[in-house]
């Protein structure tokens, strides 16, 4: 067989390679490029011609997100999260069968802070607050103090959507501090309680109980509890002394007590 001469296999190898060539940038030319598609998709489901140009493409990549910031705001002002145990147990009923009840704890050490220029606050939660529940709940929180002052006040903050049955006598649910509270239930629209404050004594510490009663609304609304501690040391020239803290306690519950049905709340003293 006669072998093609150098030219006519140059010039077959040309043509090959120039097929081959069109064949890949074909293909390439095929591969679909996404901001491409995705405009060629808005444009056939709204009817219109974009006529997007590069800078208006551009315009519609999603914003980049938001630095990361401490939880620290200028220096001074310290928020955190507290452990709160979460656990199930089932109990006995009237008719004879059984229930799940879920129960939660946590113990707290609020730090005294002597610099009126620093605020550090911890945040505690009933369990899986503020998503409905069906299922009866009981918690209980002990609070302590640092101590690194003699003598200070410690603020409670219920926050927002923080909410229980709003019934009469809070029959269904209730939350209240021992023992400055006494024997006391508040419930209802609880994210409306103003803030609480009690008196503490290195002489003669507290012990002091967060308690909730809650029986599950499952009514699709945010419901259970959440609440904010901290703590700061007092002067020495402050006249606050444990009578008059008691004092403060009771004046606190019944000016509660009177403005509780504006407050969408229902407060029962004894």
């Amino acid at each position: 067989m006669r072998q093609p001469s150098l030219m006519q296999t140059l010039f077959i190898l040309g043509f090959v390679f120039s097929f081959t060539s069109a064949g890949i940038l074909k293909r390439i030319q095929q591969i679909p490029n996404p901001i491409s598609s995705f405009l060629l998709g808005w444009r056939e489901a709204n009817g219109t011609d974009t006529g997007a140009d590069e800078s208006e493409v551009e315009s519609l990549l999603p914003p980049p997100l938001p630095p990361v910031l401490p939880n620290v705001t200028n220096y001074s002002h310290y928020k955190s999260e507290g452990q709160t145990v979460s656990s199930t147990v089932v109990v006995p009923t009237a008719d004879g069968g059984h229930r799940n009840v879920d129960l939660c704890e946590g113990s707290i050490l609020v730090p005294l802070s002597n610099d009126r220029n620093t605020l550090i606050e911890e945040t505690f939660k009933s369990t899986k607050f503020p998503y409905e529940r069906a299922t009866p709940l009981i918690c209980s929180w002990n609070v302590r103090v640092s101590d690194n002052c003699r003598r200070g006040l410690v603020t409670m903050t219920i926050n927002k959507r923080s909410r229980l049955a709003e019934v009469e006598g809070c029959t269904k649910g209730y939350y209240r501090v021992s023992p400055f509270m006494k024997e006391a239930k508040i419930c209802g629209r609880i994210e409306t309680v103003p803030t609480f404050q009690w008196y503490v004594e290195d002489q003669q510490p507290e012990n002091v109980t967060i308690s909730l009663r809650h029986v599950g609304l499952n009514d699709g609304y945010w419901e259970g509890l959440s609440f904010t501690l901290s703590g700061e040391c007092l002067p020495n020239k402050s006249d606050l002394s444990i009578s008059k803290a008691v004092k403060s306690y009771s004046n606190w519950l019944h000016q509660l007590s009177r403005e509780s049905e504006a407050l969408d709340l229902v407060v029962v003293t004894q």
